[in-house]
């Protein structure tokens, strides 16, 4: 859609953090960048890149770093006729200790090229932010450097986009390289240095905008929840990609809030073939067997929940196969099921099957 403002942003260049390995998403994280993760039939990455599309900029360079394939051949795919993608590869440019360091590294890959404004955006949170509003602010300002900030009614501890002027992002760059006591982080030593010097403006988004960083199992969850129940709480980015699979296509189901009761395409009336799930997140490529009970739970890629599988009951029973959250969240991955079957069939049938190795889930 036109925009109806004469906002230039020809000089705008927008950089898109997404290269963190999502370690606090624990067994996820191994298995794909946070930002390629599936998410309401999108991925994760696909909030950020659809925000800075609506607000007309044109030029994005993308960091990556862990697991770069998915992304790397995503982003181009995806949204190559929409803004001009330029993938950057951590391991190419000898590594990012740090989001500061990864600033710096891809934006001398431009060469004699400096932006007016950069805009950073990290890629692992859900909003339909107003980007453009964001960058009116921040020229209206003069400020060298402004950063969003969630609004009053929304989650305090997130990481907001930030815009900065060319030259002035360049000086910090330098100056943070410079000091062996800097994490080389945004936001822990470059933004909060230019809060100290009166260089840094704020700015906030209206009351009801949906804003989520997902940084947790429990945060991914939830926010993926909010888009499966009902209107989304923002807007989604344009995409056909399929959401969560339904366990088996099953004929009958029942939703009541965040209950799912669901009966299986056979046996309907045999007793414990019905499968009840509580706040669950289905990811795609997982699958569900009749009769399981699952509660506050993640079943993630390639997992198949075996039949009768009760799960957010007893978190200490739990807790022997699955990683549970302090926020109550069960994450079950492949790898855990067949470590639990695997045991079970082990004191099933004794000596047996005295070399079948049944790995602990730590």
């Amino acid at each position: 859609m036109a925009r109806s403002d004469a906002l230039n942003l020809s000089r705008t260049l927008v950089v898109l953090l997404a290269g963190g390995e999502g370690t606090r998403l624990r067994e996820l994280g191994p298995q794909e960048a946070k930002p390629a993760l599936p998410f309401a039939g999108r991925r994760l990455v696909d909030f950020a890149v659809a925000s800075a599309v609506a607000a007309g900029l044109t030029r994005m360079l993308v960091a990556l770093q862990h697991r770069p394939a998915t992304l790397g051949r995503h982003l181009p795919e995806r949204w190559g006729s929409d803004i001009e993608i330029m993938p950057r590869d951590g391991h190419r440019l000898g590594g990012f200790a740090g989001t500061a360091e990864a600033l710096a590294r891809c934006l001398a890959t431009l060469g004699d090229s400096p932006p007016r404004e950069v805009l950073v955006l990290p890629a692992d949170q859900v909003h339909a932010l107003d980007l453009r509003a964001l960058l009116a602010a921040h020229r209206e300002t003069g400020a060298p450097a402004t950063l969003a900030e969630p609004p009053s009614t929304g989650p305090k501890e997130i990481l907001g986009a930030c815009v900065f002027e060319g030259d002035a992002l360049d000086r910090a760059l330098r100056h943070d390289a410079e000091d062996p006591a800097s994490t080389h982080d945004l936001w822990d030593d470059i933004l909060p240095r230019a809060a100290g010097r009166g260089e840094l403006a704020t700015w906030q988004p209206s009351e009801d905008t949906y804003w989520r960083d997902i940084d947790s199992l429990d945060a991914f969850r939830i926010a993926s929840l909010d888009f499966l129940r009902g209107a989304p709480p923002c807007a989604l980015p344009p995409g056909d990609g399929e959401g969560p699979l339904e366990e088996d296509r099953q004929s009958l189901a029942i939703a009541a809030g965040g209950l799912t009761l669901t009966a299986p395409r056979f046996g309907a009336r045999t007793p414990g073939r019905w499968t009840l799930m509580e706040d669950t997140l289905v990811m795609p490529g997982a699958r569900v067997a009749p009769g399981a009970r699952l509660s506050r739970a993640i079943v993630a890629p390639g997992a198949i929940v075996p039949a009768g599988l009760v799960v957010g009951e007893d978190p200490q029973d739990d807790a022997r196969w699955f990683r549970v959250t302090p926020g109550g969240t069960t994450l079950l991955t492949a790898p855990m099921l067949a470590a639990r079957a695997a045991e079970r069939m082990r004191a099933q049938f004794g000596g047996r099957l005295a070399g079948l190795v049944t790995p602990g889930h730590q």
